[in-house]
């Protein structure tokens, strides 16, 4: 932790209560639902910025490929040379070159994606923090609801299972908005530094430093009040991790995280992730952000292959290393079909590229959903077209699916949501798009 304050040492914990006798952060009043409900996770990435989806999933061929080049004469994807869009199978749409990773899950029936996805036409927004408070709290227009979507899933009957240690984990240095109002949620960045620094000798195995600063917290945050909850939950969280032996961990044979580069970072959490998913902890969701994607200018050419001189290619190319792994570590440990993984961004970017080969701030953007359980290979929704007259505003990709239908099916279909109409108030659900295979929670209707 570096120089030990009061305030930054809550900061590595969200407030939470810590179970008498056991360690488990949290309050779980609601019982237990199925077994298998408690068995399964998601997976929720966002990258911050706005994420150029149109240059993630292109047109490579139909219609829509020359007002796509057109539109874009320096950072188009190429359809040949070294530089080419990967082929997403027989449809008119390719990967962006960097990401192999991502685009062997796909042929693999593990990758799926989602076209148009944003906010519904009235409540679309180019702002950063509108945009992001806005489909983090579920509820597209307003922010003032004081709870995540995550959060509010999470409150549903039986979401929790009893057992469950670590329900929900934030994999960084503060949680993110969708898990607002949860209090249970772990959040933990790098466990080799989630401890007091600085040694002067042990006592049973114990650094002495590390022991007396615990010690002294505990007499300080002895009350009933969120500042002593909160205190005791960061130590509670800091004893969690040392009984644990969380900084102690070898993926599965083929899951090579990113060590180096810009995604080191990402590499390191989504590795962490893995970790906490299987060591049986009662883990129902994890997020992970990947910021960066804001590209007003030189974005990066269509022609450099160089990832060093491709900045968003060589963000991409992180982003997919970093999934393939963590999907190969879990599928190692024969864990893939109890894991989804959402990929999501703010907003897209607009169709024309800037005067400094850059792009700015747009509308619709694809979603990506992977894991055992998902009916990848295929893309889903319907992508708005690049044509005169079909752009938002004869600027952006059109929305046409809501992004919370998408989130709505994951929350249903795989982790046994029946509380729809209180993790996305005012949404109409419209079903599922057929991401997941159907469950016996369909057979319900949604409320």
């Amino acid at each position: 932790m570096g120089n030990l304050t009061r305030r930054a040492f809550l900061k590595g914990s969200t407030l939470c209560l810590t179970a008498l006798g056991g360690l488990k952060l949290g309050l779980h009043a609601n019982p237990a639902r199925a077994a298998w409900s408690g068995e399964r996770f998601l997976v929720y990435v966002y990258l911050r910025g706005g994420i150029d989806g149109l240059n993630l999933v292109c047109p490579i061929a139909g219609p829509d490929r020359a007002p796509y080049e057109q539109r874009r004469p320096n950072i188009h994807l190429r359809t040949t040379g070294s530089t080419a869009a990967l082929p997403l199978g027989s449809t008119n749409f390719g990967l962006n070159f960097a990401a192999t990773g991502l685009h062997e899950l796909y042929g693999q029936g593990k990758l799926a994606i989602v076209h148009g996805t944003g906010f519904p036409i009235g409540q679309i927004t180019r702002s950063h923090f509108d945009a992001q408070d806005y489909m983090e709290h579920g509820t597209p227009g307003s922010s003032s609801i004081g709870s995540g979507w995550l959060a509010r899933h999470l409150a549903g009957s039986g979401q929790v299972p009893d057992g469950a240690v670590i329900p929900a984990f934030s994999a960084g240095s503060s949680a993110p908005a969708s898990l607002l109002g949860r209090r249970d949620a772990m959040v933990l960045d790098d466990p080799n530094s989630y401890h007091p620094n600085a040694n002067n000798g042990t006592v049973d195995g114990v650094p002495r430093y590390k022991l007396s600063t615990l010690m002294t917290l505990r007499y300080l945050y002895q009350g009933s009040g969120d500042l002593d909850l909160a205190g005791t939950g960061a130590i509670e969280t800091v004893e969690l991790v040392d009984t644990l032996n969380i900084a102690n961990y070898t993926p599965s044979p083929g899951a090579n995280y990113p060590s180096s580069g810009v995604a080191a970072t990402l590499g390191n959490q989504a590795k962490l992730i893995a970790n906490i998913a299987k060591r049986g902890l009662g883990l129902q969701v994890a997020t992970l952000d990947y910021g960066g994607w804001d590209t007003h200018e030189n974005q990066g050419d269509g022609t450099q292959g160089d990832l060093n001189q491709n900045q968003y290619a060589n963000r991409v190319a992180g982003l997919s290393q970093t999934l393939h792994a963590l999907y190969t570590d879990l599928a190692g440990a024969g864990m893939a079909g109890r894991m989804v993984v959402v990929v999501h961004s703010e907003f897209g970017r607009r169709v024309r590229e800037n005067a400094n080969r850059g792009t700015d701030h747009g509308s619709a953007n694809p979603m990506l959903v992977l894991g055992g359980r998902v009916r990848g290979g295929q893309l889903y929704g319907t992508f708005g077209g690049l044509q005169d007259g079909q752009l938002f505003q004869n600027e952006d990709v059109m929305t046409t699916t809501d992004f919370r239908q998408v989130l709505a099916e994951v929350a249903a279909g795989h982790l046994g949501s029946t509380e729809l109409g209180t993790v996305f108030p005012g949404y109409a659900y419209p079903g599922p798009l057929g991401l997941l295979p159907g469950d016996p929670i369909f057979a319900s209707s949604f409320d």
